[in-house]
């Protein structure tokens, strides 16, 4: 039986900001001491010497297209109208569309041409900040690990928000690994999917917590219409 543990949303969500703390905080790095091109470019040449690293590269970044990203906030959004929760299935659709769309607004507003590297594996159109890999799979693969943890077995749920986050990793930075990307334009994107994540999250905790003293008072309610002996 799946249970709502919403004593473990507060744990994902200081998970989750440690989380963004942590690529803040690399971004700031990177950005102040001006090492974005430089660790892209040595990213780049790392893995572009083997031809088998390369085709896993492409098989892992395909992950973050829009295609398997669409499926899985459908997906979830549907097993939370199974249960009812219309809430949930509305924010697991709507934010990562609305993460798309500003990450697009962002990307046409900056301009930032794509890395121009004798080591790129792949070759893609449209402007590079924010990558819109790392948007959609930190706010299609993390929001749904979100929802569906909270309602785990808590050794479940912390295993569920690693794996979830683990991938989400590995596809953001295949982006610069095939010199797609810019390091700077990942964790830009990572933190605009973030944002993005703690407005669901936030949607998400205070719905839970509604249900919860809702569930509380009918319960009071009925007891005291039992008769008494």
């Amino acid at each position: 039986m799946i249970r709502n543990h919403s004593g473990d949303r507060p744990r994902s969500l200081a998970w989750f900001a440690w989380w963004a703390a942590v690529h803040a905080g690399l971004l700031l790095v990177l950005v102040t001491f001006r090492w974005d091109e430089r660790l892209s470019e040595t990213l780049c040449a790392w893995t572009s010497s083997s031809a088998s690293s390369a085709r896993l590269l492409e098989a892992l970044t395909s992950w973050g297209n829009p295609w398997p990203v669409t499926i899985i906030a459908a997906g979830s959004a549907c097993f939370a109208l199974i249960r009812r929760n219309v809430t949930a299935a509305a924010v697991l659709l709507v934010i990562p569309y609305a993460a798309t769309v500003s990450c697009n607004l962002i990307k046409g507003w900056v301009e930032r041409q794509r890395p121009a590297l004798d080591c790129a594996s792949i070759q893609a159109d449209g402007f590079s900040f924010p990558s819109g890999h790392a948007v959609g799979v930190t706010t299609g693969f993390l929001l749904a690990a979100l929802y569906f943890s909270s309602q785990m077995p808590r050794a479940v749920s912390a295993l569920m928000l690693f794996l979830a986050g683990l991938s989400a990793e590995l596809v953001a930075w295949s982006r610069v690994l095939l010199g797609a990307h810019f390091s700077v334009d990942v964790l830009a994107g990572q933190l605009l999917g973030a944002g993005w994540l703690a407005v669901a999250a936030l949607v998400l905790h205070r719905q839970s917590v509604r249900r919860l003293q809702r569930g509380a008072r009918q319960a009071g309610a009925n007891s005291l219409d039992e008769p008494v002996s």
